[in-house]
């Protein structure tokens, strides 16, 4: 129903391990999608330790209340981020050489929360939970095709 946190978490593992995704919805209203490549601690200057997939905004205040159906997907085999909207592909991205992660790894995890902020514990970087309402939560193997995300909202909007 808002967006009043900077990070407004979907589904995050906990802690920052390497291979760990993260997926959010910023203040803004942008899609963030993201899986650790490396360590902090061994991460040269200049050098991020995760590549971060940003989509243009698809949310705002006016669709309050509404129901939307998003979807991301990593697909290693493509090397892209694709963000969906309602069925279609909103934005899509290829993944940086030096960023992909052949193996995602999810171990604990919290959808519409973060259980065990890492870096930093000031509630404006910490505090993620999402402020509004979840009607379903979907976690493949594997990337679905443009397709099939299609499929998935044409049976399942209401």
């Amino acid at each position: 129903n808002s967006l009043d946190r900077w990070y407004n978490s979907l589904f995050l593992t906990d802690g920052a391990k390497v291979g760990g995704p993260h997926w959010q919805i910023m203040d803004d209203g942008r899609l963030f999608f993201s899986v650790k490549k490396h360590e902090t601690s061994e991460v040269k200057r200049g050098q991020k330790d995760k590549y971060h997939f940003m989509s243009p905004p698809i949310w705002n205040a006016s669709q309050s209340g509404q129901w939307l159906m998003i979807a991301t997907t990593y697909d290693v085999d493509a090397r892209k981020v694709t963000h969906y909207l309602n069925g279609r592909v909103f934005s899509e991205e290829a993944i940086p050489e030096e960023y992909l992660v052949e193996n995602v790894a999810i171990g604990a995890a919290s959808i519409c929360n973060w259980s065990e902020p890492v870096y930093r514990t000031d509630a404006h970087f910490a505090v993620r939970n999402l402020n509004g309402s979840m009607d379903e939560f979907a976690l493949f193997a594997a990337a679905l095709t443009s397709q099939e995300i299609a499929d998935i909202y044409e049976h399942g909007k209401p």
